[in-house]
Formats: C-alpha cells, structure tokens, sequence
C-alpha cells in the first residue's frame, strides 16, 4: 500500500504514533465508530490488507490504549460511543486492576533494591 494514496479509511501503520489525537490514533477511532460493534485486531488488519502478524496486532493495540474512545476487552476492541454502560465499567474496571498490579510490583521492586542498595 503506497503511504501518499492513503485515506482516511486507511491506517498510517509505519508511523508507530500512539498519543490521543494523532492521525493513526483518530484513524482506528474513526474505523471503530463506524463499525459499531466489537471488532479483533486480526479483522481490522484484514480489512484494510495487512498482514494478521504479531507485530500489526502490537500496533493495533498500541494505538487503542492510546485512544481515550476505544474499549478493549476479549471480543476485541469497541467505540465508546457504542458500547454499553456494563461494557465500559467492565473496561475501566480491568486497567483499574492492572494498574494495581503494576504499582504493587513497582513497590516491590524499589523496597527490595532499597534492601540491597540501602
């Protein structure tokens, strides 16, 4: 796919740009809004003739939790604007749980190198 042909159905996939705003950000927004249904990284690749790879699969995610309009979950990814209450309270409910996670191993690690270093 020839990147000066691209349109705005159509991910910059090479940019690697993940921040609210930028073009492959509102791109995949924009995709899942009109979709308006759960949809799996592997279908959003298909759908625009990517490979199915790990590494476009790593994008997709990518640009997703860089949305502030994109829930994720094991159906796939969503629009906030079409999922449900429960959907979304699922979504937060889940990265309010790694969060936790992550900040508890974080201590963790800095009481156990405060052990060693002192």
């Amino acid at each position: 796919m020839n990147p000066a042909a691209t349109t705005s159905h159509e991910p910059q996939l090479g940019l690697f740009e993940s921040r609210p705003g930028d073009a492959n950000v509102v791109w995949l927004e924009s995709f899942l809004q009109e979709q308006g249904r759960w949809i799996r990284a592997g279908e959003i690749l298909r759908w625009h003739g990517r490979d199915d790879s790990e590494d476009q699969k790593r994008l997709i995610r990518s640009l997703a939790s860089a949305s502030e309009w994109i829930i994720s979950g094991q159906a796939g990814y969503k629009h906030l604007q079409h999922a449900t209450p429960e959907e979304i309270a699922h979504a937060a409910n889940s990265l309010e749980s790694q969060a936790k996670k992550m900040s508890d191993r974080a201590c963790a690690l800095r009481r156990n190198a405060h052990r060693r270093i002192g």
